[in-house]
């Protein structure tokens, strides 16, 4: 099974969420990523860089390695850095219970556009961001 941390539009409760997860998790917990940092960019999702914050989303479990694919697409994502917003790699993410797991997570490539253009958010939590603004 396959787990992916999210930190925008994929957490519940957005827009995002239901479109490519419904029937297709088969868990859902809070989780925070150490060693990057949070943006809100002018486009009206979120983009993490390498950073020495921590970015709070929520870990959500895969019914079916399969269903990567859809987010792949939500995401743009195709593995060629060349063409791509996004790189997907495996981070260490705390679980609220303590314990880390290994989860995909999309990484904003142009980490200049993000740091020059986004509105950082040190509090590293997108939906209380955007419940804010």
């Amino acid at each position: 099974m396959e787990k992916i941390f999210v930190y925008g539009s994929l957490r519940q409760d957005f827009w995002n969420h239901d479109k490519v997860f419904k029937h297709r998790l088969r868990k859902i917990e809070k989780g925070r990523l150490k060693d990057f940092s949070l943006y809100h960019l002018s486009a009206g999702y979120p983009a993490i860089v390498p950073g020495s914050d921590t970015v709070y989303g929520e870990v959500c479990t895969l019914s079916h390695t399969k269903h990567l694919k859809s987010i792949d697409l939500l995401e743009g994502y195709t593995g060629d850095p060349t063409i791509d917003l996004y790189i997907r790699e495996k981070k260490p993410v705390l679980l609220e219970d303590g314990k880390e797991e290994m989860c995909w997570v999309y990484l904003y490539i142009n980490q200049h556009y993000v740091k020059s253009k986004g509105i950082y958010i040190p509090h590293g939590d997108w939906k209380k961001f955007m419940l804010n603004h």
